[in-house]
């Protein structure tokens, strides 16, 4: 015999939410690495634009991001000509622009846009 309290309602909303998180987490497992990717070769920008001038011209520069570039597996979004880097006297420019298409969930699929623009004064 059950209490008058006692309805069963939060079976079914219980589920929803399982349905719901285990969505929000699988989106996630999808998502995650496109941003870590980005952030990872805005690091590797930061970290080469401060080279001095005098060892590391402007292509020894494109070259150590473009193998940056393919140890992140971006080498289908990212090409050379994505890739622009201004030396001046005290301070390197480095801006990189892509898209990456990802699967959020099946289904649905987005377009994810990154510009990323770096500015450092150089080490000498």
């Amino acid at each position: 015999m059950r209490k008058k309290s006692e309805r069963g309602e939060g079976k079914l909303s219980g589920l929803i939410w399982l349905v719901a998180f285990a969505a929000a987490g699988y989106a996630a497992w999808n998502v995650f690495p496109v941003y870590f990717a980005n952030y990872s070769l805005q690091d590797k920008m930061i970290e080469v634009a401060r080279l001095g001038r005098g060892q590391n011209p402007d292509e020894k520069i494109l070259e150590l991001l473009m193998k940056e570039v393919r140890e992140l597996d971006l080498a289908p979004y990212v090409q050379r000509t994505d890739i622009r880097i201004a030396t001046e006297e005290h301070r390197r420019r480095i801006w990189v622009t892509y898209q990456r298409e990802a699967v959020v969930l099946p289904g649905w699929t987005k377009l994810f846009n990154f510009n990323i623009a770096v500015e450092q004064p150089l080490i000498f």
